[in-house]
C-alpha cells in the first residue's frame, strides 16, 4: 500500500524538530509494510523578503526535494501571509501550488491514500485533489488542535472551511476526544460513520535510555543533586503557560522554596521576553533556559527531572505528554485538549486548570512535598503509556483504516457495471 503524507509539519534541516509526531507515524506505518512519501508544503519565500528575515532565508534553503530517515520529502511552495490574513483562502492556494507536482508524482508512484495531517488547510487541498485529479485514491485526515479550534476561530469563512474540509475526507481521525466532539458538532454528525479517536503516542525504543544517556542523565543530577528540578519541555510561547510558570517560579521562591529550579526546554519564541523577567526578579539562577534541543536528547532532560511541567492555555493531545508519562517523570499537566482522555488527576498525573498560577505553585508544592506520591504517579504513567498509547498501536490502528478505505474502493468497483 502507499500512503502520501501531506502535512505542514515534519523535520527538516532548518527545522529537525518540527512535525516530529507526523515522522514517528511515518516510521512505524513502514514497519507495517506501508510505503509512505511525505509531501510538506512550505511558505512561499522570494527574494527580496530573503534579505530582511531569517525565517524566510530558512524557508528558501529547504531543497524542494530531499530524504529525511529514508522518506522521500517533496517541498511545493504556496502562497501564504503573516498572521493568518486571509487565512480561508490558504487551502486553494496550497492545492493550487501542490497541484502540479502531486500530478507529476502520482504518475511515476500511483499512491492509494492521502493522508492529510491537519484538516485544513492540508485536508481540505488533499479533497480538492481528490476530486480533481485522482478520483480513486481515497483520503484521511488527522485532525489536531491547530484545525479544530484554532482555524475555525479566525472567521466565519474559515469555519466553513474547516467544515467543507471534515465532511469531504473519506475518514477523519481525531486525536482527541474533544476534537471529535467538535468536528461532529461542527458536521452536525455527518461524519460519524467515517470519524474515530486515535492518539498518538510514544516510541518506546526511542525513549528507553542507552547505557550512555543514563550517564549524561546521572552526571546532571549529580551537577543539580541540591535542587528540585522541574522541567518543562516546548516551545516558549504564551499558549504554553509560560508566564504563569514564570510568576509561580517567583512567587515559590519568595515564600522560601529556595531548592526549586526550573529547566525551559525548547525553542524560545518569546524574545527577550523570559530573560528581561528573569533580571527582574532576580530568578537567573533559579530558571535556566537550555534552548532547542534535538528530540533524541529530549528524554535526557525528562529522565533528569524531579517532575515534568506542561501548563498549556490550549493542546490537542501533546507528544511530549505521552513522553514524559513513558519515561516515569512525575507530572503535571494542564487539564485542556485531550489531556484528560489519557490520564486521571492524582492517578498517573496531577491535574491542573490553564491560566491559574495558585494550581501551578500548589501542583509543585505537593510534589516537592510528597516523594512517594512523585514515585506512585510515574509508577501507573508509565505502565500506562507502555500498555495503550504507543507509535506501533497508533501504526496498527492506521493499517486499519487504510485497509478497510481501500477494500471499500475495491468492492465498489466491482459492482459497478461492465
Amino acid at each position: 500500500m502507499k500512503v502520501l503524507f501531506l502535512t505542514m509539519w515534519y523535520p527538516n534541516p532548518q527545522n529537525p524538530v518540527s512535525g516530529t509526531f507526523v515522522h514517528e507515524q511515518a516510521e512505524f506505518l513502514r514497519q507495517e509494510g506501508v510505503v509512505v512519501r511525505v509531501m510538506q508544503p512550505l511558505p512561499m519565500a522570494p527574494f527580496p523578503l530573503t534579505l530582511f528575515k531569517a525565517s524566510y532565508r530558512a524557508l528558501a534553503a529547504v531543497p524542494d526535494e530531499e530524504h529525511y530517515a529514508g522518506h522521500p520529502v517533496y517541498h511545493p511552495r504556496y502562497l501564504t501571509l503573516p498572521g493568518h490574513r486571509l487565512f480561508e483562502r490558504v487551502g486553494d492556494w496550497m492545492y493550487h501550488g501542490i497541484r502540479s507536482r502531486i500530478e507529476s508524482l502520482y504518475r511515476d508512484w500511483p499512491f492509494d491514500i492521502i493522508h492529510a495531517h491537519a484538516t485544513y488547510p492540508c485536508g481540505y487541498a488533499a479533497n480538492r485533489c481528490r476530486d480533481e485529479l485522482f478520483p480513486k485514491v481515497k483520503v484521511m485526515h488527522t485532525i489536531h488542535r491547530t484545525c479544530i479550534i484554532d482555524a475555525p476561530s479566525y472567521n466565519r469563512a474559515c469555519f466553513e472551511k474547516v467544515r467543507i474540509g471534515l465532511e469531504g475526507a473519506d475518514f477523519n481521525a481525531f486525536v482527541s476526544g474533544e476534537g471529535m466532539r467538535l468536528g461532529l458538532e461542527y458536521t452536525e454528525d455527518r461524519i460519524a460513520e467515517r470519524s474515530q479517536y486515535i492518539t498518538n503516542g510514544v516510541n518506546i525504543e526511542k525513549f528507553s535510555l542507552s547505557d550512555a544517556e543514563l550517564q549524561e542523565v546521572q552526571a546532571l543530577k549529580a551537577d543539580h543533586a541540591d535542587t528540585w528540578n522541574l522541567v518543562f519541555v516546548g516551545y516558549i510561547k504564551e499558549v504554553k503557560g509560560i508566564m504563569e510558570l514564570l510568576e509561580a517560579t517567583r512567587n515559590m521562591v519568595a515564600q522560601g522554596q529556595r531548592k526549586l529550579r526550573l529547566f525551559l526546554v525548547g525553542d524560545n519564541q518569546l524574545g527577550s521576553y523570559v530573560e528581561d523577567y528573569l533580571a527582574k526578579n532576580g530568578l537567573e539562577n533559579v530558571v535556566v533556559l537550555v534552548g532547542a534541543v534535538p528530540h533524541q536528547r529530549v528524554k535526557i532532560w525528562m529522565c533528569f527531572a524531579s517532575a515534568f511541567i506542561l501548563p498549556s492555555h490550549s493542546e490537542g493531545t501533546p507528544t511530549v505528554m505521552f513522553e514524559a508519562l513513558f519515561v516515569g517523570a512525575p507530572s503535571i499537566f494542564t487539564q485542556v485538549g485531550g489531556v484528560g482522555d489519557i490520564v486521571t488527576d492524582g492517578v498517573e498525573a496531577l491535574l491542573i486548570p490553564p491560566h491559574s498560577v495558585p494550581a501551578i505553585e500548589k501542583a509543585i508544592a505537593t510534589l516537592m512535598d510528597d516523594p512517594r506520591l512523585g514515585q506512585q504517579l510515574a509508577a501507573r504513567g508509565h505502565e500506562l503509556i507502555k500498555s495503550q498509547f504507543t507509535w506501533a498501536l497508533n501504526a496498527r490502528k492506521h493499517m486499519g483504516v487504510y485497509q478497510r478505505l481501500v477494500a471499500r474502493d475495491t468492492v465498489q468497483r466491482n459492482k459497478e457495471p461492465a
